[in-house]
Formats: structure tokens, C-alpha cells, sequence
């Protein structure tokens, strides 16, 4: 990473004269997702978040047995904790036509709250007619994304806790990293290369929801090796985007950060 660092700098140096600083705008990692409880086939919420604002569809068994939707829309200030009241919504038979709106009625009966507790889990907690539930939740995989393909766009990192004090590099982004990644099953290499230098992450890719990871190990240009950590893995048809954490096993650095890119096509 050391190289890498350094190539990463003299791109930096060739491009800050003509850069206009440019500050993200997102509220929080995307709660967007369907969540489910392993063990409770049957029931699930669906989140959608724009913002600071999430809205749920939450489908359960009411008293009786039979199928019940809520929703709620939660806003928050802090990106940490969401809340809102709770509504139950009954309508129109659905063959109904023509659907008359006016027949759909909507009651508030309580409260929801999700904080997420990882990328990939979170604590729902809803109150309906008095009665609380908690419920620990998790992102709901329906198929483990395709990764494959080259990237072009940028890096953003910093270097801390090296043995050798020289090499932490304080929190920079660079231009014209290159992102290429082989995918094949749960197989994966991933490598991002600037000005020649490159950081090879080799491991296996999970996949939670909309977001992927690889666990694995990393080489670098320089000679740099460890153990290897990416997360909030989402791709798009265009684009590419995901954080990092590479944990040094012979130099003793921590390399955090994230990439981004658009998807290079022939």
C-alpha cells in the first residue's frame, strides 16, 4: 500500500489545481431492503429509504390469524435511530373496479422504531394496540450479485498504526483508480491500480440484501500483505461502489476507506 499510497499522492499533486471540493450528501448507509427473522417464515418489512425518511410495509398475522399489513413512515435526525407511527390500512376488495380510494381506510394503532445495529442487521421495535414487539433483523438475500467487470473512478483511504510511523498516510482521495473485478461463484479477485501500482484482495463474497462483501486476504504493490475486509458492496448496471478495512500482518497498518466507480463497456 505504501506504493500505492505514493502513486495515489502524485495523482492528487497533478490534479488538485483543476478539483473543486466536492462533499457527499448521503444521509446514512441505504436501510433500503427487505428484512426477515430466519426462523419466522411468514413474516417480514420491507424498508424504502429516500433521505432521512423510511417507509415500512410490515406483513404479520394479526390475532385471529390472518394476514395483516401495516405501514409507517420514520424520519430521523441523526441517521441512527428512526421512529413513527404505526398505521393499519384496510381497502377495497382487490378486483375491485373501478377502485374507489375513498374506501380505504387508514388507523394509527401505535409506533415504530428501526436502528440498525450492523450494515447487514438492525432492531425493529413496533407497538400495535398497547402490545410492543422486538424483533432482531436481518437484510434479506434473494441472489448473490454479479460483480465481474472493470470500474473506472476514485479512492478514498488513510493508513494508521504502522509500525514504521512513515508509512500512515492521513485520509486522502485519489483519481483514476482502476477497479477490476474476476468473480466466479463465491470466488473473487479484486483489484484497484493507480499509475501502475495495484491492491489485490483475494476471498470469498457474501451477500447481504442489496450490499456484498468479500472476506479474504491482500497484496499490494511493494510487497504489503494481510488480511482483507470489504463491505457495503453495491453494485448497479453502471456503477460500482464499496468500503474497505486491510489489516497489515507485516508492517502493522490499517488501510480503511472506500471506491467508487461507473462501469467500464467495450
Amino acid at each position: 500500500m505504501k506504493t500505492l499510497r505514493r502513486a495515489a499522492c502524485v495523482l492528487l499533486a497533478a490534479f488538485s489545481f483543476l478539483a473543486v471540493p466536492a462533499y457527499s450528501t448521503s444521509f446514512s448507509v441505504d436501510q433500503s431492503d427487505l428484512y426477515y427473522v430466519a426462523t419466522e417464515s411468514g413474516w417480514g418489512i420491507q424498508l424504502v429509504q429516500r433521505g432521512s425518511i423510511i417507509f415500512a410495509t410490515l406483513f404479520v398475522y394479526g390475532p385471529s390469524g390472518t394476514p395483516t399489513w401495516y405501514v409507517a413512515t420514520m424520519n430521523s435526525a441523526d441517521g441512527v435511530t428512526w421512529t413513527g407511527d404505526l398505521l393499519a390500512t384496510t381497502g377495497p376488495y382487490l378486483a375491485t373496479v373501478p377502485f374507489n380510494p375513498a374506501n380505504v381506510t387508514v388507523t394509527k394503532v401505535g409506533t415504530m422504531t428501526w436502528v440498525p445495529q450492523t450494515t447487514a442487521t438492525g432492531t425493529l421495535t413496533y407497538v400495535v394496540s398497547g402490545v410492543t414487539i422486538v424483533k432482531n433483523i436481518t437484510r434479506q438475500s434473494l441472489v448473490l450479485d454479479d460483480y465481474n467487470g472493470t470500474y473506472l473512478g476514485a479512492i478514498h483511504f488513510q493508513a494508521t498504526g504502522c509500525t514504521d510511523p512513515s508509512n500512515n498516510t492521513p485520509a486522502f482521495e485519489s483519481p483514476l483508480a482502476t477497479t477490476t473485478i474476476a468473480q466466479n461463484g463465491q470466488s473473487v479477485t479484486l483489484t484497484i491500480s493507480i499509475l501502475g501500482t495495484a491492491l489485490t484482495v483475494s476471498g470469498t463474497v457474501g451477500q447481504d440484501g442489496q450490499f456484498g462483501s468479500v472476506a479474504g486476504t491482500y497484496t499490494a504493490t511493494g510487497g504489503e500483505i494481510g488480511n482483507a475486509a470489504v463491505s457495503q458492496m453495491n453494485v448497479q448496471t453502471n456503477s460500482l461502489s464499496a468500503s474497505f478495512s486491510l489489516q497489515s500482518t507485516n508492517i502493522g497498518c490499517l488501510n480503511t476507506g472506500y471506491f467508487a466507480g461507473m462501469r467500464s463497456r467495450p
